[in-house]
């Protein structure tokens, strides 16, 4: 029976995930025009409630790079946090079938606010109206209510504004069959850094052998951790060649960040 019922819920997460789209994933607003707005878009044949909240997050990891999101049950102690001062509307209704709605958010900062970029993380919930499963012998149905939360981000900024990257650390480890460059990456600036992290492995001719990309976001610091194969190295000398690179991928429009240099370091390594 539990194996059935975890079955269900896997197969209701993913039908709802599929069924229930978000657009865009990053909502910006500024200090021009304090309004901004996402899409919640209804694909299946059924309704869904639809409810918004606002938490505060940003995403954190251990010394190895494993990556995990920090949230705060309550509102907490920094000035970074908007969840006390961005509403949404509408906050919950009922998304019928093949339908869209959009919702509108609006920002009202304090008058002492600080130059910089503050940020909420927005949790759209979605349940399905009615999702019944199993009829016993009696005839009695069982209702499974299962919610998925999508989270994506709305981001305030007040220019000016700047976003940069410093690099602390940068170290290999290997073994026989895999290189993990670990980052130490700390933010700079006063908004956070959304941007590339490239790991290249050169050979002793500087001919580039393999090569991985990743997307991070660094909202205060964390290690991000990025792996390549290297059984199919010969015996030699090489490269590891790291680079962080500024691509924040959607931005406000007339929207005027200052973005730091890009950020490049290597390590000498052999494969014996």
């Amino acid at each position: 029976m539990k194996i059935i019922l975890t079955s269900l819920l896997l197969m209701f997460s993913f039908t709802i995930t599929a069924q229930v789209i978000i657009s865009p994933y990053i909502v910006y607003i500024d200090s021009k025009d304090r309004f901004g707005s996402y899409i919640v878009q209804n694909e299946s044949n059924e309704e869904y409630e639809i409810s918004i909240s606002f938490v505060f997050g940003y995403p954190v990891s251990d010394s190895l790079g494993q990556g995990s999101m920090k949230y705060f049950e309550e509102n907490p102690d920094t000035t970074d946090s908007i969840v006390n001062w961005v509403k949404a509307f509408p906050r919950r209704f009922i998304l019928p079938p093949k339908q869209k709605q959009i919702i509108r958010m609006t920002a009202r900062p304090p008058d002492t606010l600080q130059p910089g970029t503050y940020w909420s993380r927005i949790v759209t919930s979605a349940v399905p109206k009615a999702a019944e499963v199993g009829t016993d012998t009696t005839g009695i149905r069982a209702r499974v209510n299962f919610v998925l939360n999508q989270v994506t981000t709305v981001l305030y900024r007040l220019h000016p504004a700047e976003a940069g990257v410093e690099l602390e650390n940068f170290v290999l480890i290997k073994d026989s069959s895999m290189i993990s460059a670990l980052a130490s990456v700390k933010r700079t600036g006063n908004s956070p850094f959304y941007g590339d992290v490239t790991l290249k492995i050169l050979d002793s001719e500087n001919v580039l052998v393999d090569q991985r990309e990743e997307f991070v976001s660094l909202f205060y610091s964390l290690v991000k951790r990025i792996e390549l194969p290297t059984n199919s190295l010969s015996a030699g000398k090489y490269y590891a060649e790291l680079t962080i690179e500024h691509n924040e991928k959607e931005d406000i429009p007339e929207s005027d960040l200052k973005v730091f240099p890009t950020i490049t370091e290597t390590i000498e390594f052999e494969v014996p």
